[in-house]
Order: C-alpha cells, then sequence, then structure tokens
C-alpha cells in the first residue's frame, strides 16, 4: 500500500486537525476538535503521509514532517438517549436500535488530495477492530451525504452500513461546498451490526 499510517493522536495535532476538517465546510466556518487522550470511551485515529503505523517508532513519538491526511473516531454510549444528545443531525433516540453498546463514528474527514486512496476505508476498519474488542454491538454515524466525489454514503455502504433514515439539507446553491448546480445534501443515519465474525 502507500505511504500511509494510522496512528493514535497526538497533542500537537489538534490545530493541523482542525484545518483538515474544516476545509470540508464553507468558508468562515470552524471546528474545534477533541483528541480524546484522556478519554477510554473516545478513540481518535489519525493518517499521516510517511509515517509509521503505532508502535514502529522508537520512542512513539512522530515524525514533525508527516503530513496528516485524515481522521475519524469513535465515541462509546450505552444508552440509546445519550447518542442521540451526541449527534449532530437528528435527536431522536428513536430512531437508534437497540444496542448494547453504541459506537458512534464522528470526524470522518480525508484531505482532498489524499482521497481515493482507501485512508477512510483503513480508519473505518482499524475503529471497528477498536470497537468490537471494546463491546460494541452497533456502529452508526449521522453523517452529511452530499454530492462531492467523497460523501461518507459511498464509505458506509462499502462497509455494510444501511441507511436508516435521511432528511434533506435544504440550502441555497451557492452556498453548498460540495454539490455542483442542484444541492443534494441530506442528513442521514447509517447503521452497521456487528456479527459474529467480526474481530
Amino acid at each position: 500500500m502507500d505511504d500511509i499510517a494510522i496512528r493514535d493522536p497526538e497533542p500537537g495535532d489538534a490545530e493541523a486537525l482542525e484545518a483538515l476538517i474544516t476545509s470540508h465546510f464553507s468558508e468562515g466556518s470552524t471546528y474545534g476538535v477533541d483528541l480524546g487522550l484522556d478519554d477510554r470511551t473516545y478513540h481518535v485515529l489519525v493518517a499521516v503521509e510517511g509515517g509509521a503505523e503505532d508502535g514502529e517508532e522508537a520512542g512513539g513519538e512522530s515524525d514533525p514532517d508527516d503530513a496528516i491526511c485524515g481522521v475519524m473516531a469513535l465515541r462509546e454510549f450505552a444508552e440509546p438517549a445519550a447518542v442521540a444528545d451526541e449527534m449532530y443531525f437528528f435527536d431522536d433516540p428513536g430512531l437508534l436500535p437497540a444496542a448494547e453498546l453504541y459506537g458512534h463514528l464522528e470526524m470522518g474527514y480525508v484531505s482532498e488530495a489524499a482521497t481515493g486512496r482507501g485512508i477512510g476505508s483503513r480508519l473505518l476498519e482499524r475503529l471497528h477492530a477498536v470497537g468490537a474488542e471494546r463491546g460494541v454491538d452497533l456502529f452508526l454515524a449521522d453523517s452529511w451525504y452530499h454530492g462531492g466525489d467523497d460523501s461518507p454514503e459511498k464509505l458506509f455502504d462499502a462497509h455494510g452500513y444501511e441507511t436508516v433514515h435521511r432528511d434533506p439539507i435544504e440550502r441555497p446553491v451557492d452556498e453548498c461546498p460540495k454539490c455542483e448546480g442542484e444541492c443534494v445534501c441530506e442528513g442521514a443515519l447509517a447503521v452497521r451490526r456487528v456479527e459474529g465474525d467480526v474481530a
């Protein structure tokens, strides 16, 4: 595979991650990043160009020249109401299938220059493994499905997610940073039940 490594975040990553995420939104938007460094129920993974995978470098320090090109996080919840409080597009816990432990996916972004290289899939697969080890039995994401090449719908469909709810996001054409022409953006809720064969 190409020279992309997936690793845990470091305190110095926050600014680069905020810039990466903000680049996906309309001009003037900002995004604060929680690295989850001291939270056992929140797992953030970072993709970097030219870096070594977790544990491959002596001392655990990343190379400052490694360029961050992706990020994704998983937050664990035991109660559907707590998940609904955290979701961006929906606030109705009744939309969620029953589960013992929910794994809510957040901050799924890849830089425009790195789109199409399988980085989103690698981040998602690693978080699936982390969640399964922790007892997550339902992964979910409330996501912005849009008309761009990097719409999360493509990633989730490829990894066995079912979109269980959609609502249109109504906005003028000239205000959508992703759609060309008529805006087709939706807030969408996608879920994936952990099967017995998931490691």
